[in-house]
This record gives structure tokens, sequence and C-alpha cells, in this order.
């Protein structure tokens, strides 16, 4: 493993500075698990040059990043696009943060490397509405495996279904935690849900709706270091001439030739200079905002936006940025009793030191987790729905293996927290929202933050839903199974209790999960090829390509989405 990082960082600092002046086979635009997947891939060739390109900085060598329990440090980092909704009128005008990862990895590199894969339908679905047969889950489910590599430790004191079959032993390794590092709050929270009928099921296997215990997470269980993009696809590139990465440098227009893409103009962040690079192929994997902001900036997109703002049309394509789906969740907090670990002690030196010591020589302790394990995904019943009095035809005709919410919990405060509270969140989440937001342009400078409607729950059902999943979130974390974990409600506060106050509580504390997906979607702005329609030689592959929400956390399936499209590209491009 040593001798692997040293080549690896060496490549990366080379690549960081040489420039190549010929004509590359294929531009990859953003460092993502999606771009490093097609990197991989289709370098793979060693007679096919490739350039992939990523706004923020090298990641791996950054404790905050490859310690687990790190994770919600890189939040507003330089690690992170820290992006902000426009006003949402259904939160009376809140305008919650969005967080994307900035730097080698992506995504994947600030996330908190939950591994699941959710109901078999989405993909399904996914295949009706790209036309694209091979998105079936019947046949994704491959590429899920080819992606991963599963270890389950032997010395777990918890009940949990695991299917070992669907996985590989390559790239993304995921891991269960050991008994020893699963923190006290963790049973309590599964006893909750368990005792009210929830019972365990393998999300990763296909199906939708159950509970998940002990995690599974992306975390290298010999070292406990977070697995993600960059090591688990960039290691094997060290050894490849044909391939080259710059980090930090931002992509700011796709060149056309007619309606043919030929290139990329960037600028070294740096120096603020600004080179353009020249490919055969021009391929966007910059994410669910990145990627159709620049398609935006360059021309692509609808005529009428492009055109109130001035930017020369290259290619109508009215789908460009609309179609935004992202999980949003609800938060509660409560002050944990003293024995369970959460951020705030972590931020005290003298109670940190022997945590660092521990995880430090035998890789084990708190932080060698991020501090929360367990979920669970919830079906409502169609009485249920009905009882809510909004229309709820939408979530009814959901194929029956999807869940509507989930439920999961982090050892740190979401919300302000009083000072010194040993804090940790719950949430519900809406998981298949009906109502879709959108990214816009505020201008043609691609220094300007994009306009981004992000949509929080913005039909009748998606807020009834929302309503229903705090209120059944609040009754769960204040029932008895949890009175010995917590020693007193922070937020919203024991004496919300009536439809209205739980309601008005639920407008300051909607959050996001950080996935949103579908704005340059398969069968709408793509082709069955991942080519933007009305242009030629330019393609997107990442969440943004996405038509519809995985009914839980979003790496797994971008992974495996950008391993299918490898297996086009490459028979279309070799």
């Amino acid at each position: 493993m040593k001798v692997i990082f040293i080549l690896l960082s060496s490549f990366i600092f080379v690549a960081a500075t040489a420039i190549n002046a010929e004509v590359y086979d294929a531009v990859i635009v953003g460092g993502g698990p999606a771009g490093f997947v097609l990197a991989s891939r289709l370098s793979e060739n060693p007679n096919f040059k490739v350039l992939l390109i990523e706004n923020g900085p090298d990641t791996y060598t950054n404790e905050n990043i490859t310690t687990p329990r790190y994770a919600r440090r890189l939040q507003q980092s330089q690690f992170s696009w820290n992006f902000t909704s426009t006003p949402q009128a259904t939160l009376n005008g809140l305008t919650p943060p969005l967080y994307q990862g900035n730097g080698l990895g992506g995504g994947t590199a600030i996330n908190i490397m939950a591994y699941c894969r959710g109901a078999s339908s989405v993909f399904d679905e996914w295949a009706d509405l790209s036309g694209i047969r091979g998105l079936r889950w019947e046949n994704l489910v491959k590429y899920f495996e080819k992606s991963s590599n599963l270890f389950v430790p032997s010395d777990r004191d918890y009940e949990q279904e695991i299917d070992t079959e669907h996985f590989d032993n390559d790239h993304v390794n995921v891991s269960y935690e050991s008994t020893r590092q699963r923190v006290p709050i963790d049973s309590a929270f599964v006893n909750t849900w368990i005792s009210h009928g929830a019972h365990d099921v393998d999300l990763t296997s296909g199906e939708g709706i159950g509970m998940m215990v002990g995690g599974p997470h992306s975390i290298n269980p010999v070292n406990a270091t977070r697995s993600y993009a960059l090591p688990a696809y960039g290691f094997q590139l060290a050894a490849r001439p044909n391939i080259q990465i710059l980090h930090d440098r931002r992509v700011v227009k796709i060149n056309f030739k007619g309606t043919q893409a030929v290139g990329i103009d960037y600028v070294d962040l740096a120096d603020n200079t600004t080179y353009t690079i020249k490919s055969k192929e021009t391929i966007l994997s910059a994410g669910a905002v990145n990627s159709p902001r620049l398609l935006l900036l360059s021309g692509v997109g609808p005529k009428h936006h492009l055109e109130e703002l001035g930017i020369p049309v290259v290619a109508d394509n009215p789908e460009v940025g609309w179609n935004f789906f992202d999980h949003h969740y609800v938060v509660m907090m409560f002050n944990a009793t003293p024995s369970i670990v959460t951020d705030t002690q972590l931020e005290d030196p003298i109670l940190l030191a022997p945590f660092l010591a521990e995880y430090k020589e035998n890789a084990t302790g708190p932080l060698s987790t991020p501090g929360g394990a367990s979920f669970f995904t919830e079906r409502l019943s169609d009485e249920l729905l009905e009882s809510l009095g909004v229309n709820v035809s939408f979530p009814k005709g959901l194929p029956k293996d999807r869940p509507h919410l989930l439920y999961q919990y982090g050892s740190a405060a979401i919300l302000p927290a009083p000072e010194n509270s040993n804090t940790i969140s719950v949430f519900s989440a809406l998981v298949q929202p009906e109502a879709s937001g959108s990214v816009r342009l505020r201008s043609s400078d691609w220094r300007d933050e994009p306009l981004l409607d992000t949509a929080y729950f913005s039909s009748e059902s998606d807020m009834a839903i929302a309503l229903y999943g705090y209120k059944r979130l609040l009754s769960m974390m204040r029932s008895e199974t949890m009175w010995p974990v917590i020693v007193n409600e922070i937020y919203p506060g024991y004496n919300v209790t009536s439809d209205t106050d739980i309601k008005a509580a639920l407008m300051k504390a909607a959050r996001s999960f950080r996935h949103p997906a579908g704005t340059c979607s398969l069968g709408k702005v793509l082709d069955r090829s991942f080519g933007v329609k009305g242009t030629q030689n330019l393609r997107v592959v990442d969440s943004s390509a996405v038509p519809r929400l995985p009914t839980c956390h979003l790496q797994a399936p971008v992974y495996a989405l950008a391993e299918f499209a490898a297996t086009i590209l490459r028979d279309e491009l070799y």
C-alpha cells in the first residue's frame, strides 16, 4: 500500500503541472466517482489518451477526508462547493445549504460514506425512461458488483441480513461495523424501530424497505480509512502514461465547432490563467449542479434562458437544468448521555487524544466510523396515505418495493445547539419526492453562483408525507426505548406536540442529504449513449443523468451507472 501511495502522489503532482498540447481522445470534466470510473475504464486502452480535470484540490493526504469520523468537518471547507438554495416558499423563505464535493474524489471524498443501492424498481424505471434496457436491475447489478468489495466482520453482535453474493473484490471497499465499533446509541435506535415492527433487510440486494444495521459504509476495514473514488479507482492510473489528471482547474466553457464539441477552456486557479484543451470527445462528470451549469454557460440548454442572459445558443435543449431531485430531511436533536461519543466531545483536544491514539495504533475506536450506522426505510400503507387529506396518487402509485421515508441519525449537531451539549441529530427524509426543482444561471459569468430551486416538499403529498415522517420520528425518539441514551431534547423541544407547532418546527429544520440528481436526465437531455441531444461528441455521465432518485444513499448507484456507461463509451470511442 505504501508503494502505491507514493506512485499515486507523484503521478498526481506531475499531472497537475504538465499540459499536453496535443488533442486528447477524451476530456473528462469532474474528478468524482463517475469521472474516476470513466478515466479508469477508458484509459485501459493504452492508445486512448485521457485527461481528467477537477476544480478542487488533491484530497488523499488530508486526514479530515481519510478519517471517517471527521467527515462533517468537510462541509463549508475547501473540499466542498457551498451552494445555497433559492428561498423556499414551502419553508417560509428558508434557504438551505447544499454541499457538494470539490476535490479529487468528488462527493465520495466528503460524504458520510453510507453504502446502499435501494429498491430494484428504480433502476427498472431508469431503463423505461431512457430506453436503455441495460439499466434494468437484473443487468445493472453486475456493475454494482464490479465496483465494490464487501467485508463482513466476524465479531458482530447484531442481527443483519447480508447478501454477500452481489459484490466483487475490487475498487470501493464496503464494510459493516464490528461489535467494538458500534456506538451505544445504535442499539437504542435500532431497538426502537424493531419494537415498532421494523425488520432487517439488505438494502444492497435490490430490496427497498426495512432496517439496515451496522452499516455498511465505504470504509477500508484494514486501516479504517475512507474508501472513495480517488484511492478506489485512482491508484491503478499511476502506471498509465496515456492519462493525465489536473486538479485546481476550473472548466468554464465547452468549445464547439457548430454543434460538435471540440474541447474545453479552463482557468488555472493558482494564477487565473485561461487555457484551451482540444479533445475528440468531451464528457461531463461534474455533478447535478455543475454539469448543467457548464452546459448552460456553453450555450446548451433552454433557448429562452440562454438568450435572456446573452449567451449564444449552440443547441436548444429545453430540459437542461430541470428535473432537479434531492433527498430532503427534517432534523430533531437531543442531548445524549456522556457515554455516547459525539462530535462535541471530539472537539475537545483532551478528550480526543486517547481516541486519536487508538485510531492511529489499531484503526479502531470512535474515529474509525462515521458516528452513525443504522437506518430504516418505511413505506406508508395506502390507507395511511389516503388519511393525509391531500392528493396522494403519486406516492400511492409508486412500485410496492419503494419506501416513502428514511430515518437515520448522526453523532453531531446539524442545527445550532447549546454550547457543550452532547448533541445527536436524528432525521426523517423524503426519499421519493414528487416535485422537482431546477438549476439556472444567475448571469453569463462563470464566477456567479447558480440559482438552485431545490423544491423542498413542493407538492401537497411531499409536504404531507414529510410532516408525517417528522411526527413519527418525534414519537419514536421520545419513546421509552430511547430514554437510556437521552438527557433532554434540544430541538424542537418536548413542548412541541401539536400539528401546527410540529409543522413550524419542520420549516426551520429542513436540510439536504446532498443527493441531487436528474438535471441532465437520460431520456430528456441525454440520448441512449449518454450524448447531449442536439450536439455531437458531448456526453454527461454522473448523478445529473439519473432520471429518478434511488430510494437511499446515492454513491453506489453513481458508481454502477458510470461502470455501465463506460461499456457504451468504450464500444463507441475505441
